[in-house]
């Protein structure tokens, strides 16, 4: 496997040098499975049309496009929040960290596990002995213990679910850390907490003191024993905000990628649901010196009625055809979506004058 994998590698580097392309190092990590599936065909000798040699695919900076570029970007892709919601956490014994387990498995939230760059140890939260870590630490509020790794952003996130144990009636200074190194303004938390007896009120205090936060809901406090169905109760009293998207379609043609904005037709929810298996790779025609126009694999409900399109149009035509416009026309036709943020002289120019292949996948934001 390893030799038929190099045997592949060469090949492929063959095919860029007889192509005149430069391959070129990552510099993005918002990839996407049309990219993945872009490298996939250029590395089993079926390059895309739309291919350049300038897509930041190498991934391992090796100076080629191999196998190893396709795992990165496939972890890469995995980096995109699966939802709208995140699990923060920092459980020293495990108690937390039961808890966490049963908020994420109810809500399908992600998760972030709060560790210290300095671990703590059993003699560390020795709370009998006074001059234990934890104890030194909770007697001073101005202390900040390091945290290993932060997460890289809470972008897409708008619900933070925060748990800790209590420690001498309060929050464990290192969620502190957290707070102080992350911006809540517009975040729902969700404090929860574990204890044999403190409460949580305390900490709920001294974490609204200190930071802005959007809205921070009233936490809970729960024993080491709690059930899970004492955790879904919790969970079921609550109203959570739902996760507002705006779907998308991008459209990759000559080395760039377009975004369009879906119409509110049925034909456009069709489309998108369509999107949402895999993407549609199409050959559009040229057609009149004003659209680029190509039969799709399926048929869409129509809704027809008399447009002046415009270039950026993209519409549905008797059904089964989609056409994008550069330029202008008047006929009947049923809206699927527009082009955004490009003008009719560049929609013109990446466009050609001849036939194209595109791509359209879906991009949930």
């Amino acid at each position: 496997m390893k030799r038929f994998l190099a045997i592949l590698c060469a090949a492929a580097v063959c095919i860029l040098l007889a192509l005149g392309f430069r391959v070129r190092a990552a510099g993005k990590s918002d990839y996407s499975k049309q990219d993945v599936q872009k490298l996939l065909r250029f590395l089993l000798g079926d390059p895309a049309d739309d291919l350049t040699g300038e897509e930041p695919y190498d991934l391992n900076t090796d100076g080629t496009w191999n196998a190893t570029d396709i795992t990165l970007m496939k972890q890469e892709l995995h980096t995109v929040p699966q939802s709208n919601m995140l699990v923060v956490y920092f459980s020293r014994t495990g108690n937390t960290e039961k808890i966490a387990e049963e908020i994420i498995r109810s809500t399908g939230a992600d998760r972030f596990v709060i560790e210290a760059a300095q671990p703590y140890s059993d003699a560390d939260i020795r709370y009998q002995d006074d001059t234990c870590r934890a104890n030194l630490e909770q007697n001073d509020k101005s202390v900040r213990p390091e945290i290993a790794q932060m997460p890289a952003s809470l972008d897409g996130y708008d619900v933070i679910w925060l748990g800790y144990p209590i420690w001498w009636g309060e929050e464990p200074r290192i969620i502190d850390t957290f707070l102080e190194n992350v911006d809540l303004s517009e975040k729902t938390v969700i404090p929860f907490c574990t204890s044999g007896s403190s409460g949580i009120s305390t900490s709920e205090r001294n974490i609204r003191a200190l930071v802005p936060i959007g809205d921070l809901r009233a936490g809970k406090r729960f024993a080491a024993s709690a059930s899970a169905a004492d955790i879904q109760t919790w969970i079921d009293g609550m109203e959570l905000p739902v996760k507002k998207t705006e779907t998308k379609i991008q459209i990759s043609v000559n080395g760039q990628t377009l975004t369009a904005v879906p119409a509110d037709t049925e034909a456009a929810a069709a489309l998108a649901e369509k999107l949402r298996t895999e993407p549609l790779t199409l050959k559009l025609n040229e057609y009149g010196g004003f659209e680029k126009v190509g039969k799709l694999p399926w048929a869409l409900p129509r809704s027809d009625s008399q447009i002046s399109a415009q270039a950026g149009d993209i519409l549905l035509y008797q059904g089964n055809q989609m056409t994008i416009f550069y330029g202008e026309n008047a006929w009947s036709y049923t809206r699927l979506a527009r082009l955004e943020n490009i003008t009719q002289a560049e929609l013109a120019a990446l466009f050609g004058s001849g036939d194209v292949t595109v791509t359209l996948s879906l991009d949930a934001e």
